[in-house]
């Protein structure tokens, strides 16, 4: 029989562990997405979680980190909708740097309706910045932890489109800082742990080398 297997993103945890967290100047509660502005990344419904969540926190932020040239009529949209809401502080920041953001975040969010298995996700756990994320790909398993993994939750998972319950669980954790640092510091050591680049490597050369054994079986 050929080998199955699951191989996980790898992340290159010392290029993000370093990352120094920085206070926000104004005293706001930061909020992050490492995302491309288009429709699957539902960029609409994160904009409307982040409607309830200033209305509830009047001094935060979002800044949207990735490019919006591929699908203009949508990012025009999202413009829009900041717009309609009367949303203050929204910065779409366009491909940045994105280490160079991480230290500012308090909170990173994904709203996607469909993903595999967000690098962005492990890049922010791996700089030690918690995460609410949609009920997508690996999301779950990558916050909550699966087999072994009894390390606790390092975020909060909503279902897909739920503005309201997103909105929810990020004024719970920007009102509980002790809840909020103890999420980031287990996202951070699940990255050590499960998703590091080297065993991401490893994970792969394993792969081959039991279908190298299966093949010689099978010659012989």
């Amino acid at each position: 029989n050929m080998p199955s297997w699951k191989a996980s993103n790898g992340v290159r945890i010392e290029n993000f562990v370093s990352i120094t967290h920085e206070a926000d100047p104004d005293g706001s509660f930061v909020l992050g997405a490492i995302v491309r502005v288009v429709p699957i990344k539902d960029i609409l419904t994160m904009l409307r979680a982040f409607s309830l969540v200033q209305h509830s926190i009047p001094n935060s932020k979002l800044y949207v980190m990735g490019p919006y040239a591929e699908d203009p009529e949508y990012y025009e949209e999202c413009k829009l909708l900041v717009k309609s809401l009367q949303l203050q502080n929204v910065v779409f920041t366009g491909s940045v740097n994105v280490r160079e953001y991480l230290g500012k975040m308090d909170l990173l969010l994904l709203s996607s309706i469909s993903e595999g298995q967000p690098l962005a996700l492990l890049e922010g756990f791996a700089a030690g910045v918690a995460s609410v994320t949609t009920d997508v790909g690996c999301c779950r398993e990558v916050i909550y932890g699966s087999g072994d993994d009894n390390l606790g939750d390092a975020g909060v998972v909503v279902p897909v489109m739920d503005f309201e319950g997103m909105a929810e669980a990020v004024i719970k954790l920007a009102r509980d800082n002790e809840l909020r640092s103890r999420m980031a510091q287990i996202g951070r050591e699940r990255i050590i742990r499960y998703y590091s680049y080297d065993g991401f490597i490893d994970s792969y050369k394993k792969v081959y080398s039991s279908y190298d054994k299966c093949l010689n079986t099978i010659s012989e």
